[in-house]
């Protein structure tokens, strides 16, 4: 009758263990290697240029809809001889535009804009290859590693305009935004509501 020998039975167990260890190490320096490796990319970050979209907007079917929704209720209003909700719309309007003249002309954030189209954003990143998309009047600081990708035309197509708008856009472009506090309300729309509803 053999005799196990317990000297080679606990070579098998510590050599089992080690294979253990080995695997383990191995599976991490693969995850390692992996992670560094999708970690050495450049970061990528999708710029639009905020006016530039916003045009876009006002040249779409959307913006059509809603100047014709207004003008509806001003009719209904006018009709009904309703003057607090003529007083109503007339201030809707007037901030309207103003907020257009912020947006178009200058660097005022456009989220309420671009929340129509935001369902599509993820192609398009996923298209360019970025991580993020965001304003570029609204970038504060990037790394100088970071690569920005301007992607303010595919943004703009989002609204379908319904004419061509390549020649406005280079002029847009070439010009700098106009600082905030200089795109005050006008006066004649001011002066149009005071006549109006009889204020000083």
């Amino acid at each position: 009758m053999k005799t196990k020998n317990p000297f080679v039975k606990m070579s098998i167990s510590c050599l089992l263990h080690l294979i253990v260890i080995i695997l383990f190490f191995v599976s991490l320096l693969q995850s390692t290697m992996v992670f560094a490796q999708k970690n050495s990319g450049t970061l990528k970050i999708g710029v639009y240029d905020s006016r530039v979209v916003v045009f876009a907007y006002s040249r779409s079917v959307m913006f059509r809809e809603r100047m014709k929704k207004m003008g509806q209720q001003s009719d209904s209003a006018n009709k009904a001889s309703d003057t607090v909700k003529i007083r109503e719309l007339s201030i809707q309007a007037i901030s309207f535009q103003h907020l257009l003249h912020l947006m178009v002309f200058g660097s005022g954030s456009i989220a309420t804009i671009t929340d129509l189209v935001k369902e599509h954003f993820p192609d398009v990143a996923k298209n360019a290859g970025v991580s993020m998309i965001v304003s570029k009047f609204e970038l504060a600081y990037k790394d100088p590693s970071t690569e920005i990708i301007d992607l303010t035309d595919q943004i703009s197509q989002l609204f379908k305009p319904t004419e061509n708008i390549d020649k406005m856009v280079a002029e847009i472009e070439k010009t700098a935004p106009v600082p905030l506090d200089d795109l005050t309300i006008e006066e004649d729309m001011l002066d149009g509501y005071c006549k109006r509803f009889g204020k000083k």
